[in-house]
């Protein structure tokens, strides 16, 4: 009953025997040699079990179904979907590969003013060891276009081009590549304060390279979370190559990461997994601590020439023959790993007393040749013309992660032979491969040929050779000459010995083909990429574009202004509006830019500015109630009408009552307004010096006083200092007056005023605070003369009503009673007032020059005013000259207005019997406006757009809109 149980260890030591030949392993085959000698029924089941255990899994590609059994249940190949949680597994990436990653962090945040979670950054790992960077990214189905120079200003990262929006960022990704001290700034800045989820200050991932994905939202880009695949860059590796002190040539050191370079070349990664992948000193997987020796720098060396060495694509150019990438992730195990990255170039390890050695492609030259007579004969043999029809096959089918379809697993092209079924009586019999390392199509199928045509090498033979024989090892080759077999220097590959303790070798034999392992352009097979992306609707053209010329009409149905139509098709389905651009054709400078509401009758006059006899070109668009995208229709020429101004556009109606009226509003805000004002303000200043003391229930005055008289001659001084309250009042004021007197032949006097008066009465308050001077000096009835200088400030409130004034005035006036008099004021107001909330504020500044003689007067008046209320603001400018009397009065005035409302048109108004345009000395007076005409006695005119010129006083008529010159006697 013990015979199945060890054929069972039999053949899991048949599996292995391949990549260890330690002394267990050795022992126990041994033992099993022993046995085949024992004769009898034990012997033959031995035997056979041996054999069947032996020939199993010679093949690449039984090694990859074997491989293939083994890691049924364990993760293999591109992690689509992030991962989630600190349960996960760390991992790194070697070679050109992809990663969804592990989420470490996500979050929202808004910009200060605006939506608070407008945007969404997710923080993923993408590999437990410091690694150098992004190649590429995909964003749900759409693959991204990094743009590398233009990172953003804050530090978010740099824009993804298939999520840019009419020049709008949707999509941003930055990479740190695991070698920072800090934690990230921008996050902490970001997130560094949630009330929930702070992004710490000590969350720095020392080691750990990141990528920080951020997202703005838009519906219409993102149909929820979006998903991320990280393309990797290659692992910095270290390539023996490369090292002068270890068999190559180069600067690179082993023990100094530094020095190192990224590869994918299959070979270096078997390498560096052997020896013991290392960070900062620390292992963290494959090997711990092997010794160089122990892959030897020859074998290795051919190996990764071998993966390097360049092949012919089908479509022209070549590229690497084997190159690799994989996720590891820490709870593999390394001999797995190893196995996957072996098989992305058809390699064979072996381990031969702790030394590994590698076989890339086809096995070299023969190192050993033998005949028939150097078999031994006294021990067992076995040979395996074929394998059992379960284990035949004449067609592979094969599977590999497809970085143009987003890293999914892919079908490679499937390779069949007509010839082989027909060998096989007609039958398909396929076998299927997983390459979860190579994400390279061309290369997929270079290794589909080779295991297929490999496969179909179907002998197999073990027996024993002598002791000469010691030193073959696993993937040598050796040459057979067998006239018992027919072989002539044939040529076979050693895929196990044993050594027996009599020093002879139990081989197992299995030959080859070298041209199995060619590769030509005309091999490859078409590879058919599937399409992946969004899947958006067609834009929508723009259907039954055309485009007249037309004219805008006034009531009486005249044309006004040039002007085109356009018109598109009706009855189109979820469409809401039709824009419209016009541009110049010579220029191409936009002049419309318009949205039309679509309907009946789809056709329109626009209501833009357009130059008469010009080429425009006009183009539309539907514009939809969804979001679908339209396309703009093509650029149609138009040539508008020749409609030019007329007289119609020069005397338009109302144009010359409006100016009337507003001259004459303007003329007495300028001439009435000022000497009302001038009055007014006057006796504001005067109020200083004349204070009402009625109120005041308690005074108190001091008063000094000099007085000198001599025959009628006066000349006094007197100062008055008072103080007053009553109720809800108070006062203070100083009144200085001096005055000298010859009566009956001149007066002088100077009166100097100071003072200030709060008032509270039933919810009013009132402040005045200013000083006034006034002197006179006078002839009586021959002259006299005056001068005002006043400064005063007032603040009142009533009610909800507040009022602030402050004023300056200075006025000098000069008489010669019944003959002349002369004045000049000078003087500036404030006032801001809140009437219930209502806040207005107004300036103005008013010079007055005034003179009289003989019952005439001239004047000049300027005056400048601003106002500012809720409603509007307002500023005035005017100046008049003006002379004349007893109603005949002329005048030339200039007002620039602008008013309140945005309705009401800003002007510029001139007000005189002549207006001329001169250029510095020039007499001749280019233009003239006088007596209701406007002249221009020399001119030269470029071009000239006219309606109708009338010339010679009638004699010659030139009618531009008609098109007819008529000339009269």
């Amino acid at each position: 009953m013990w015979i199945l149980p060890f054929l069972f260890w039999l053949a899991v030591l048949g599996l292995s025997a391949e990549s260890a030949f330690a002394a267990p392993v050795a022992a126990a085959i041994s033992a099993v040699a022993g046995l085949l000698s024992a004769g009898g029924f034990s012997a033959a089941v031995v035997k056979l079990a041996l054999g069947f255990a032996l020939q199993y899994g010679v093949s690449l590609i039984e090694k990859a179904r074997a491989k293939k059994r083994q890691d049924a249940v364990e993760a293999r190949g591109v992690t689509i979907e992030v991962r989630m949680g600190d349960d996960q597994p760390a991992s790194f990436v070697l070679g050109t590969y992809a990663t969804a990653g592990i989420r470490k962090y996500i979050g929202t945040w808004g910009q200060a003013g605006k939506t608070p979670n407008a945007y969404l950054t997710d923080v993923v790992e993408l590999s437990c060891i410091p690694h150098p960077g992004l190649a590429g990214i995909w964003i749900d189905d759409t693959k991204g276009t990094i743009l590398w120079a233009e990172p953003h200003a804050d530090g978010r990262g740099f824009p993804i081009q298939e999520f840019r929006v009419d020049g709008k960022d949707f999509a941003w990704v930055r990479f740190v590549d695991g070698k920072q001290t800090v934690a990230d700034p921008w996050l902490v800045e970001r997130f560094g304060s949630h009330p929930e989820r702070p992004f710490k200050a000590t969350m720095i991932g020392r080691g750990v390279a990141y990528a920080v994905v951020t997202f703005r939202y838009n519906t219409e880009k993102f149909g929820g979370l979006p998903a991320c695949l990280f393309e990797m860059l290659p692992m910095p590796l270290y390539d023996l190559r490369k090292d002068s002190t270890n068999g190559g040539s180069g600067q690179q050191r082993w023990n100094d990461p530094s020095t190192w370079a990224p590869s994918d070349n299959n070979v270096v990664v078997e390498y560096n997994l052997i020896r013991g992948i290392y960070y900062g000193g620390e292992w963290i997987f494959g090997g711990q601590n092997l010794a160089a020796f122990r892959l030897p720098a020859s074998n290795w060396v051919a190996g990764a020439n071998e993966c390097d060495r360049l092949v012919d694509r089908a479509g022209g150019g070549q590229e690497k023959q084997f190159r690799c990438g994989y996720e590891v992730r820490l709870d593999m195990e390394p001999l797995s790993v190893i196995d996957d990255i072996r098989q992305g170039c058809n390699g064979r390890l072996a381990e031969v007393g702790g030394v590994f050695k590698t076989l890339v492609g086809a096995p070299g030259a023969a190192v050993y040749s033998f005949t028939d007579d150097d078999i031994l004969v006294t021990e067992d043999q076995s040979f395996e013309p074929f394998p059992a029809l379960s284990e035949t096959h004449n067609g592979i089918e094969a599977t590999y992660p497809e970085p143009s379809e987003k890293w999914t697993t892919k079908d490679a092209p499937a390779r069949y032979s007509s010839t082989l079924e027909a060998d096989d009586g007609n039958r398909r019999l396929v076998t299927g491969v997983e390459f979860p390392a190579v994400p390279f199509g061309r290369q997929v199928q270079t290794l589909m040929k080779a295991m297929i045509e490999e496969e179909r090498r179907f002998r197999t033979h073990l027996f024993h050779l002598p002791p000469d024989a010691f030193p073959l090892e696993p993937n040598d080759t050796v040459s057979w000459t067998s006239s018992r077999n027919g072989y002539a220097n044939k040529k076979f590959l050693v895929v196990r010995v044993l050594g027996k303790l009599t020093f002879n070798q139990l081989v197992v034999l299995k030959e080859f083909d070298p041209s199995d392992y060619s590769w030509s352009g005309a091999d490859e097979l078409p590879t058919d990429i599937g399409w992946l992306g969004p899947i958006e609707p067609p834009a929508q053209p723009m259907y039954g574009w055309q485009v007249v010329p037309a004219n805008l009409l006034d009531d009486a149905g005249n044309p006004r202004r040039p002007s085109m139509r356009v018109s598109c098709d009706p009855d189109q389905d979820d469409v809401q509006q039709v824009h419209v651009q016009v541009r110049l054709k010579t220029s191409a400078a936009l002049v419309f830019d318009g949205i039309i509401a679509y309907g009946a009758p789809h056709s329109w006059i626009l209501n833009g500015t357009f130059l008469p006899a010009t080429t425009y070109q006009a183009r539309g668009r539907f514009v939809p109630f969804s979001t679908r995208k339209t396309d703009w229709g093509a650029w149609l020429d138009v040539t508008t009408d020749n409609v030019r101004l007329n007289e119609d556009d020069v005397y338009l109606p109302g144009v010359i009552e409006d100016l009337k009226d507003f001259t004459e509003e303007a003329t007495d805000w300028l001439r009435d307004g000022v000497r009302a004002l001038i009055i007014d303000q006057q006796r504001i200043a005067r109020l200083v010096a004349e204070q009402d003391l009625a109120n005041f229930s308690d005074k108190q005055e001091i008063r000094r006083e000099l007085v000198s008289r001599s025959d009628a001659i006066t000349a006094s001084y007197t100062e008055a200092i008072t103080v007053a309250t009553g109720p809800g009042s108070a006062l203070a004021k100083r009144v200085q007056v001096i005055e000298v007197t010859i009566p009956t032949l001149a007066t002088a006097s100077v009166v100097d005023a100071v003072a200030a008066r709060v008032t509270a009465n039933e919810g009013s308050i009132s402040s005045l605070a200013g000083r006034t001077t006034v002197i006179e000096n006078e002839l009586p009835n021959k002259a006299s003369v005056s001068a005002l200088s006043s400064l005063t400030t007032t603040v009142n409130q009533q009610g909800d009503e507040i009022d602030a004034y402050g004023l300056r005035i200075d006025s000098i006036e000069a008489e010669l009673p019944g003959k002349a008099s002369v004045s000049v004021v000078n003087s500036i107001d404030t006032r801001v007032t809140n009437n219930e909330g209502v806040i207005s504020a107004q300036a103005n500044s008013i010079s007055s020059l005034f003179a009289a003689l003989g019952g005439n007067s001239a004047a000049v008046n300027i005056r400048a005013s601003v106002l500012a209320t809720p409603s509007g603001y307002a500023a005035r400018y005017g100046i008049e000259a003006r002379t004349g009397g007893a109603g005949t009065y002329r005048s030339a005035s200039m007002y620039m207005d602008v008013p309140a409302s945005t309705s009401a048109p800003t002007r510029i108004v001139f007000l005189a019997d002549q207006l001329v345009i001169a250029s510095g000395a020039n007499l001749k007076n280019p233009f003239v406006f006088e007596n209701g005409e406007a002249r221009l006695n020399v001119a030269h005119i470029g071009t000239v757009y006219g309606g109708k010129m009338i010339l010679g006083g009638g004699k010659l008529v030139i009618d531009g809109d008609l098109g007819t010159i008529e000339v009269f006697s």
